[in-house]
């Protein structure tokens, strides 16, 4: 590595403060009346504060540019960007289409049984909506599969030393002694009534409002029907299946554990079967259907 020698070194510190000198030498900016030649406006400045000045600038326009599109609706505008509202028109509409192609299947199903009756290759009352089972399963196809089966070795572990109220004996314990956390809070606008065949209550609420489960469980079925829209169910201890029906949105998958009062869908307005956003929510112990109101409040 060459040495510097201090006529080389000498040089470069002159060349610095040559430098330093040219960025800290005043001038003025004098604005002049052209008839007159009277002076209007004076400014001293340097070099440097201009330098400054121009970063500073440059920074609050940043500043400013980035705030604007971040708190402001004007980000829809940017190509490629998409809001949550947006993602959740593209899911919705994605399962909408897929029920429609669903609809389509059962219809052209019945419309080509239909053909098969009028030309006398089938009795009359062969004719159905409904799509025909194919297969008729046998008992080796009702045995658990390799994920079944892995599935059901990890709950079994994860449940083994689990201390939660709901996992401990109860022989002859009633629902009254649990706690359960209420899914959400709204007005009970219909109650149970198991004349009508309505084993539920719906609850209206806030636009939007995350569903969340009343006690801890197991997600046994997430997906989507045509009559109550999203639906998901929640398998807890001793024999109780809590339903949730209406979604929006589901934030779970089967097989997904989830705790009492973690959210698991956001309220909504899905299925046929529904006049606007609200929840539809039953508890069934033991394979009877039970009033929710009995056990939780929602106000």
């Amino acid at each position: 590595m060459a040495e510097v020698t201090p006529p080389d070194r000498k040089r470069a510190e002159r060349k610095g403060n040559r430098l330093l000198l040219k960025l800290r030498s005043k001038y003025r900016l004098v604005m002049i009346d052209d008839r007159t030649f009277e002076e209007r406006f004076s400014m001293r400045l340097n070099r440097l504060n201009v330098l400054l000045v121009a970063i500073g600038a440059f920074t609050v326009h940043g500043l400013f540019v980035t705030a604007v599109i971040v708190l402001t609706p004007l980000k829809r505008y940017i190509p490629g960007y998409a809001d949550q509202e947006t993602k959740l028109n593209a899911y919705q509409s994605t399962l909408k289409a897929d029920s429609l192609e669903m609809e389509l299947q059962v219809r052209d199903l019945y419309l080509a049984n239909l053909r098969a009756v009028l030309r006398g290759e089938l009795p009359p009352d062969s004719a159905s909506l409904s799509a025909p089972i194919t297969v008729v399963p046998t008992p080796a196809d009702l045995v658990p599969g390799r994920a079944d089966s892995v599935l059901r070795s990890r709950i079994a572990r994860e449940e083994a030393y689990e201390l939660l109220e709901s996992k401990a004996p109860v022989e002859g314990r009633e629902l009254a002694g649990m706690f359960f956390f209420p899914p959400l809070q709204g007005v009970v606008t219909s109650t149970f009534d198991r004349a009508q065949k309505h084993f539920g209550i719906d609850i209206v609420a806030k636009a939007d409002a995350a569903v969340k489960a009343c006690q801890a469980g197991t997600v046994v079925f997430a997906g989507w029907t045509t009559n109550e829209g999203h639906v998901l169910q929640l398998q807890h201890g001793n024999d109780l299946v809590s339903v949730y029906k209406h979604n929006s949105v589901l934030l779970k998958q089967v097989g997904d554990r989830v705790k009492a009062g973690e959210a698991i869908a956001i309220v909504g307005n899905s299925g046929e079967l529904t006049t606007g956003p609200h929840l539809h929510l039953e508890l069934w112990y033991k394979g009877d259907p039970v009033d929710p109101q009995t056990y939780m409040v929602f106000k």
